[in-house]
């Protein structure tokens, strides 16, 4: 709730902090499903401590889960937990992120893969997406990169090259919500730790 008793004298303004009330936020969204307005619905974001209060109250699993996902963050048990109880996952920033100081197209291993297959690293990295079983969002303002990794299709990655990408050490988000949720003073997410539930 709002910092302040005068919070339950008004309604809140514009600036104040709320918690989150996850469970009726997603009774409002059941309610969009049964109401034939959307056909599904799903989160972003969640940790797994999230997505178990969420599954315990849900009438309707959500459909998907969208998360940062690349083999620098491969965020396994969250996949895990959304495999177990048939959630798909899309995963964004699968090449990393240039503005957050990691850019997978360069790696080592993802150059590598590359030069072997015969493919960019764009390609290994969105493949190595599909192959785990999970959809992938790209982002690039380059029009031949875009067409380039729509061709992910139709090939697979070796065996022993998908572990070696499986296998890269750094494991550390490059989006991680501190500009957009951390509010030091006056919130619920005092820290990094605290948005992600302390699960890093």
């Amino acid at each position: 709730m709002y910092a302040g008793l005068e919070f339950y004298h008004r309604p809140p303004k514009a600036g104040d902090i709320l918690d989150f009330d996850m469970e009726g936020v997603w009774k409002e969204m059941e309610k969009l499903v049964n109401d034939n307005l959307v056909k599904d619905i799903g989160v972003c974001n969640f940790t797994l401590k999230k997505l178990n209060k969420l599954l315990s109250f849900a009438k309707i699993k959500p459909s998907v889960c969208q998360m940062e996902m690349h083999p620098d963050w491969r965020n396994d048990k969250m996949l895990e937990a959304c495999k177990k109880n048939g959630i798909h996952v899309t995963a964004y920033s699968p090449l990393g992120s240039q503005e957050g100081g990691r850019d997978l197209i360069h790696d080592p291993v993802v150059e590598r893969v590359a030069r072997k297959l015969n493919k960019s690293p764009g390609q290994v990295l969105v493949r190595w997406a599909i192959q785990r079983g999970t959809s992938a969002i790209p982002k690039s303002s380059n029009s031949e990169r875009i067409k380039e990794n729509i061709k992910v299709f139709g090939w697979e990655i070796p065996e022993e090259d998908f572990q070696a990408l499986c296998s890269i050490q750094q494991q550390k988000r490059v989006l991680n919500g501190e500009i957009l949720f951390v509010n030091k003073t006056d919130g619920p997410y005092m820290s990094m730790a605290d948005i992600w539930d302390h699960e890093e």
